[in-house]
């Protein structure tokens, strides 16, 4: 069975005295959803597209995205050992709540490895082990999509979920939100510092994603991804896997005997579908 080091590869890295706005262009740059942050070249923590957008939806004040330090959103490393197995990695980064661990240790960090490579790994290994109704999230976080980023995210936030479901007027899913799709927006209208003397004082923002930013004035419709990859529920778990992967996307919508929408399967899942042969 794959061990730690056989699932790693090498990280892709940003210095520490980075920006955030450095941090996101970044990741739309490379499409990655994560980087290890550095530091004289050692590695001191690392920064996901979920930090950035918690951070974005929290922060309240009127600074621009260029001069908010990297440090404020990492978080620290958190270490295998390059001989543990793939299911122990995984019972590991389910008991933790991470989508990646580090392989080595603090001196010398050989690599890293995610969910990513946790569900090709299931894809191999696992084909007819479990099906999608085993694992799957029976629960669907929705929006319209003529709803506001503020209420959007707000809705992410309280869930802790990384994405969410749009629908249109008559309830049929149209398209995804996932903290990537609004990164661009951020970029755009997240750069402006404001100061407290500013003389618009009804154009203030207090926040990125607050209803005084530019989440009151962009709708999910003008970022969410158009479409929704799907498979049945009863479906084998490893199929789930391998279009994941074969389409870039993190999650599938369940589909019941109706053909509508009734859970979700995501890369979370199959780690713990892992984790439960530990």
């Amino acid at each position: 069975m794959p061990t730690a080091k056989e699932l790693m590869h090498k990280p892709l890295s940003m210095a520490e005295n980075s920006s955030v706005s450095e941090v996101i262009s970044k990741m739309l740059d490379l499409n990655k959803s994560r980087l290890v942050i550095t530091n004289e070249h050692k590695s001191v923590g690392i920064v996901t597209e979920k930090d950035v957008g918690f951070f974005l939806f929290a922060e309240k004040s009127n600074q621009s995205l260029d001069r908010i330090p990297l440090g404020q959103i990492m978080k620290g490393l958190v270490y295998a050992d390059s001989t543990t197995s793939a299911v122990l990695c995984a019972k590991k980064m389910t008991e933790k709540n991470i989508s990646s661990l580090a392989v080595g240790s603090e001196d010398r960090l050989e690599g890293i490895f995610t969910k990513t490579d946790l569900t090709k790994f299931y894809s191999m290994y696992y084909v007819k082990k479990y099906t999608v109704s085993d694992f799957m999230t029976d629960h669907v976080f929705t929006v319209h999509d003529t709803a506001p980023l503020t209420r959007v995210m707000a809705k992410m936030l309280e869930h802790k979920i990384s994405r969410i479901i749009t629908k249109d007027q008559n309830d049929n899913p149209v398209g995804v939100v996932s903290f990537r799709d609004f990164f661009r927006v951020s970029l755009e209208l997240g750069v402006e510092d404001l100061s407290d003397d500013y003389s618009l004082s009804d154009h203030i923002r207090k926040g990125f994603v607050s209803s005084e930013g530019f989440g009151a004035m962009t709708l999910a419709s003008e970022i969410m991804t158009r479409g929704i990859f799907s498979i049945k529920s009863n479906q084998d778990l490893a199929k789930a896997c391998r279009i994941m992967i074969d389409h870039s996307v993190s999650a599938l919508g369940v589909l019941d005997d109706k053909g509508k929408i009734s859970g979700i399967i995501s890369k979370t899942d199959v780690m713990r579908a892992l984790a439960s042969l530990a």
